[in-house]
């Protein structure tokens, strides 16, 4: 489970907008399989890492801004994939 307190912390993240950003982009956007993705997307650029340090990032149990940053992009996407969805659903009506 995300604690988001302790990752606004970590991060540094303060201000109320952005926290509201991350707290949609983990709860309602990252994928199940959101581990295998990151790792996937990091090990491009040549970043190993395995599914453990993923989920500990993601929990804040450990700090890492490379997984991090990597766990945002994912969310990122999957948010933008949803949003075209949404919208190529509402263009068929």
């Amino acid at each position: 489970m995300t604690n988001l307190n302790k990752l606004y912390a970590l991060y540094n993240i303060e201000m109320h907008k952005d926290q509201e950003t991350l707290k949609d982009l983990l709860e309602n956007h990252l994928p199940k399989e959101y581990t295998s993705k990151v790792i996937q997307k990091l090990k491009t650029n040549e970043i190993i890492v395995d599914s453990q340090m993923v989920r500990n990032t993601k929990a804040g149990i450990s700090k890492n801004i490379l997984v991090f940053n990597a766990i945002i992009e994912v969310a990122k996407e999957y948010k933008i994939m949803a949003n075209r969805l949404k919208k190529n659903l509402k263009n068929d009506k």
